[in-house]
């Protein structure tokens, strides 16, 4: 009976040792991302095997490559597979499945493996740091956050600042950054703030959009000009541009003094008009500028009315004191007579008035050449009549303050005159305070049309 126990014992231990195979397992990744191509590989060290036929393999719906049988001759051992998720499996998030190591025809080794299936947007993360719009760049990162590996992606990438397209891998927890060109005036135009990246991948099953997020930073600036035109309209231009990218407020102060604020026009009204003594200050303020946008005060003073006014009151001033300083007024006019032959004649009116007593006065006037000198004169007959010079004298003498004198004569031609016909100023010659003076009387003329009308 000791025989047959002992003899049962040494079967059993010969038992557990053909039955010692043994493997360990180690995997570049424990993560499948659906959509796109990828796989986990996998090592396995194979340990007490015997030599014999054996294969890998799984009932769950994995995929595990190679799938035929291979032979081990000796021990240890390593091979390599590569396990990838079927069409049929949908499950997202952890999913735990059993391999088998199998020694064809002898026995059996088990295996458990927990995967972690994810979405294409759960692996990766598209997004920027605060962009410095000072710089002129513009880029964002795509960041994978897992540990696997992604190749041959290719997207299209598009916000509100630029559009792009890119083909690339990245590697387990790869940051990619992407330059990209912008148009100057479009960042310059941009208010800070969180913008939306879209992006598009395109993938065996269609196309799959992620977001992200373009952070664009703070600039802060305010450019203020003036420009000056005009003379007699001045216009004063106040301009200031928000040359960064955020919401600011302006303001813009002008000050005029009493005189010329009342000849002050603004494009915009003013916000705030205070008076400080002669002085009126004007204020506007823009609560919200936008990115490159401009607030402009325009103040235009119109100085032709006060100019014509000042122009006028000096003419008045100098025609008055001229007019006080006149000693002798000399005043032609002149008349048409009417005669038996219906020929062309003219009366010659010339009035002296003395507004200050003045002495040796001498009136000459001249006759034109186109008519003759009727011989007949008024009451006071010329002194001397140049017929080569073709003017006539009268020696008047002297003249008290207020003294008038009038001379008179005719002047006649056969020829009819058509038209306007101008006759020369008379001179008048003084003395006043031993010193010889002469004025001038106004001119006149003659429409041939008044004769018609007489």
């Amino acid at each position: 009976m000791k025989k047959i126990s002992l003899f049962l014992m040494t079967g059993l231990m010969c038992l557990s040792l053909v039955s010692a195979l043994e493997m360990s397992a180690k995997y570049s990744t424990d993560v499948i991302v659906h959509d796109v191509e990828n796989s986990i590989e996998l090592t396995l060290e194979i340990t007490n095997a015997s030599q014999g036929t054996y294969n890998l393999y799984t009932l769950a719906d994995i995929s595990i490559y190679p799938f035929e049988t291979f032979v081990i001759t000796r021990s240890p051992v390593e091979k390599n597979f590569t396990i990838t998720a079927t069409d049929n499996l949908k499950v997202e998030g952890r999913y735990a499945f059993t391999y088998t190591l199998n020694h064809r025809g002898v026995e059996k080794i088990d295996e458990k493996f927990l995967i972690n299936l994810m979405n294409l947007e759960d692996v990766l993360e598209i997004s920027s740091d605060s962009i410095d719009p000072a710089s002129g760049e513009v880029s964002f990162y795509i960041q994978n956050k897992e540990s696997v590996s992604l190749k041959n992606l290719s997207a299209k990438f598009s916000s509100i600042l630029f559009e792009t397209e890119k083909t690339f891998d990245l590697g387990p927890n790869e940051k990619l950054e992407i330059f990209v060109d912008v148009d100057k005036g479009k960042l310059e135009k941009t208010k800070a703030g969180v913008y939306v990246i879209e992006s598009v991948f395109q993938t065996e099953k269609g196309a799959k959009k992620i977001e992200g997020n373009l952070y664009l930073g703070e600039k802060k600036g305010i450019t203020s000009t003036e420009d000056k035109s005009g003379i007699l309209i001045q216009t004063k231009t106040i301009t200031k541009v928000n040359v960064g990218n955020v919401l600011e407020s302006v303001q813009i102060k002008l000050e005029r003094n009493i005189f010329s604020r009342l000849f002050t026009s603004f494009n915009t009204e003013p916000i705030i008009i205070e008076r400080e003594g002669l002085t009126i200050k004007y204020t506007w303020v823009k609560e919200r500028l936008n990115p490159t946008e401009a607030y402009i005060v325009k103040a235009k003073t119109n100085y032709v009315l006060p100019f014509l006014v000042i122009v006028l009151a000096v003419l008045a001033l100098l025609g008055f004191k001229r007019f006080s300083e006149t000693k002798l007024e000399v005043k032609k006019s002149v008349s048409h007579v009417k005669t038996k032959n219906d020929e062309f004649a003219l009366k010659i009116t010339l009035l002296l008035k003395a507004k200050k007593a003045v002495e040796n006065v001498t009136l000459i006037d001249k006759v034109p050449a186109i008519v003759k000198i009727y011989k007949k004169f008024g009451m006071v007959k010329p002194d001397k009549i140049d017929a080569e010079s073709r003017r006539i004298h009268w020696h008047v003498g002297d003249l008290n303050a207020g003294e008038e004198r009038i001379f008179t004569y005719i002047v006649y031609s056969k020829v009819g005159v058509v038209g306007k016909f101008s006759l020369p100023e008379a001179l008048a010659v003084f003395e006043k305070d031993e010193k010889i003076h002469e004025v001038d009387s106004n001119k006149v003329f003659f429409m041939s049309d008044q004769i018609r009308g007489d």
